[in-house]
């Protein structure tokens, strides 16, 4: 870990972060010898998760492999018995 004094931090604090950041190594200022602070570079954000919307419909689209209605089972029963009345079930 590299070690730099306060006042060079002070005077070239823009390029000294630069640095870090590109580099991603932490540096330590101290003041008279001994140490104050480390400035590290900053971790990555997450990405932010989809929306519940986005997932129920990639999920929705995943689950449809057929162009049948959504219970076949259901709709087989009641189409061939003949009779097609739900209310008389």
């Amino acid at each position: 870990m590299k070690t730099i004094g306060i006042f060079e931090a002070k005077t070239h604090l823009p390029s000294v972060c630069d640095q870090i950041a590109e580099s991603g190594q932490p540096v330590t200022i101290s003041r008279r010898g001994k140490p104050l602070v480390v400035i590290s570079p900053v971790t990555p954000a997450k990405p932010q998760r989809e929306g519940i919307w986005t997932a129920y419909q990639k999920a929705r689209a995943a689950q449809k492999t057929t162009d049948g209605p959504d219970f076949p089972d259901v709709w087989e029963d009641r189409t061939s018995s003949g009779d097609c009345s739900p209310l008389e079930d």
